[in-house]
Parts: structure tokens; sequence; C-alpha cells
């Protein structure tokens, strides 16, 4: 059916067949609901109303296809204008006299075949070419809405799919780093490491291929990745996560809130020379979700100014893809740098 409905020669019958039925329906309530008298009119209004037909696909199935064919697109149609009023001027009175041969429209008397009988007829059919026209398109719109749309859904997923793909060789080059510092001290740590690292390949690698994941499976996958992370530090770090989740299966995109957690450990503790911290919160509760990474910082580092580096550059934008109802704020204070990230996972476009 749906390539039927692609095909416009089937498209432009079924529109001819709506105006049959149209004019079947107004005949029976003109007849009084009368099933003899509506058998009779309704075989001399088929008889016309294929006239009607036979125009207008002439018109939108070889006129039109020609025309768009051409350069000089007004000399051409002016000519079909003309053609296609020979047809209704000249036509429509030999096909009315041929359904008279034939038995397919009632006899008409010579002095009744008047110039003003004949202009009657040839607005009849105005009107169905009109009522074809008209359908013809509303679709052709409803066609081009449905096209812009597609196109506007192809070009957002295209653009996640490429933050994505720059936001996952960026953790990748991180992790890496980290996994060369543990190398290059000898530590016993670097097998556990490595392993923790596969773990997070595997879920970079085919999890985030799904749309959508539960936040239980987001959470294992922050856990080991702060493990991996805290490879790289002594007793000093304090890290607190707390968790407030009255659904596990709740489902949000795959790797969203990671980089929330790496920023805090690349541009937060690994620049804190005292008492380095990182304390996430993270709570879905009704479809919400609150997401709060909160660091220290060195209180010298940029004077107190907000950059925005890959990582977070790449989440503000994929929120603005995949969410319509958001906010990401930053806290910048003397000594602390946090992270606010509220998402009403309800407002979840499908990309």
């Amino acid at each position: 059916m749906k390539g039927l409905i692609k095909n416009e020669f089937v498209v432009s019958l079924l529109i001819g067949t709506s105006y049959f039925l149209l004019w079947a329906a107004a005949l029976f309530i003109s007849v009084n609901y009368s099933v003899p008298e509506f058998l009779m009119a309704y075989k001399y209004t088929c008889w016309q109303n294929s006239y009607v037909l036979f125009v207008t696909l002439l018109l939108f199935h070889v006129f039109l296809k020609f025309i768009n064919r051409r350069k000089n697109k007004v000399i051409w149609s002016i000519l079909a204008a003309l053609i296609v009023s020979a047809f209704l001027v000249v036509g429509y009175p030999q096909w009315i006299k041929l359904g008279m041969r034939t038995g397919n429209y009632p006899p008409v008397e010579k002095e009744m075949m008047t110039r003003g009988y004949l202009v009657r007829g040839i607005i009849y059919q105005l009107y169905g070419i009109a009522y074809f026209t008209t359908i013809k398109l509303l679709l052709h719109i409803v066609y081009l809405n449905n096209r812009n749309n597609r196109l506007k859904l192809e070009k957002k997923t295209a653009e996640l799919n490429y933050l994505k793909s720059q936001t996952n060789p960026h953790f990748l080059f991180n992790t890496l780093n980290n996994l060369y510092a543990l190398a290059e001290e000898k530590s016993p740590l670097t097998a556990g490491a490595i392993l923790r690292l596969s773990e997070i390949l595997r879920y970079m690698l085919y999890e985030s291929e799904s749309a959508l994941v539960s936040i239980e499976k987001e959470i294992r996958v922050i856990k080991e990745y702060i493990e991996l992370e805290k490879m790289r530090y002594d007793d000093s770090l304090v890290i607190q996560i707390s968790e407030d989740i009255d659904d596990y299966n709740q489902l949000v995109p795959p790797l969203l809130l990671i980089p929330l957690v790496e920023n805090a450990f690349k541009h937060g503790v690994s620049d804190t020379i005292n008492k380095p911290f990182i304390f996430i919160n993270l709570s879905v509760r009704e479809k919400h979700l609150f997401f709060v990474v909160e660091n220290s910082k060195n209180s010298n580092v940029n004077g107190g100014q907000v950059k925005e580096h890959i990582g977070l550059g790449n989440l503000r934008r994929q929120m603005d893809l995949l969410f319509t109802n958001y906010k990401l704020e930053i806290e910048n204070d003397v000594a602390c740098f946090r992270l606010n990230l509220s998402i009403n996972l309800d407002s979840y476009a499908k990309v």
C-alpha cells in the first residue's frame, strides 16, 4: 500500500474515485434516497465525470510533466492551457453526443443544446478539475512537510552522531593517558585498569548504539570510570557518590553523564594541590533527573572564569538535540566548581 501511494498516477486515480463517490452521495440525497432514480442519474453523472477524470489526468500526468522538463515553462504553460480549453470547449460537447448515442447520457433535444447549456457543462467540468487540483495541492503540501521534517531529523541524527564520535575518542584519549601514567610507574594497578577500560569500551561499542539505556547501566559505567580514575590518586582524594533513584529501569541516552564526571577529574582535582574532592549526587524521581557534580579546583586557575572544554561543549549541544526541557548550570567559586544538570526525561525528542 505504501508503494502504491508513492505512485502519483495511482494517487490521481484515488482522487478521481473520491470525486465519483462524492457525487454519488450528493445525488443520493437529492433524489430523496430513491435507489432507482439514483442509479439512473448516477449513470449519467459517471459519464460526465469520466471526461473530468480524463482531462485532469491529461493535465497532471502529460502536460505538467512535459512542461517541467522544458526550459521556457511560460510558453509551454500557455500552450497547455489552450489545449485544455479546446478539450473543454470542443471535446466536451462531442463527449455528450457520444454518450447520447451509446445510451450513457440522456437524450437532449437539439434546441436545448444551446451555448448556455454547454457553458454550464464546461463549468461543471471546471468544478471537477478544481476539486482534483485542490486535493493534489494539499497532498503535495503534506508531502513537502513530511520531507522537510525527515530532512531535519536526518540532520539532527547526523549531528548527534558526530558529537558522539567526537566525545568517545576524547574520553578514550584521556583514559589512555591515565593508563600510560600507571604503566610509567609500573603500577600493579595497570592490569585492573585495563580490565575496567575494556568494560567501558564494551559499553561504548555496544550499549551506546542504542538510543536509550537504563539508568542502572549508566550508573554502572560511571562507577567503573571513577574507579579507573582513582588509580591515579592517593588516599587524599575524597569521592562521595549518592543516589536517589525511584526506578533503575528509567531510560536515558547512553554516555550522557560521563562528560560531567570526566570534567571533574581532568579540569578539577588534577589541578588541586590540597584536599581534592569530588561530590556526586544523582536523583531520578518521577521522570525528572537531577545530576550534581562538585569538585575542588585550584583557586588561581582561569581567575574564576568558566571555560567549556570539548566534553562540556558537546554535552550542551547533545542536550539541545535530545531534550526540549533541561537546564545545565555552572557555578564557579574560588575553590569549588559545580555543575547542575536537571532534565525532564519526558521531554526526550526521539532521534
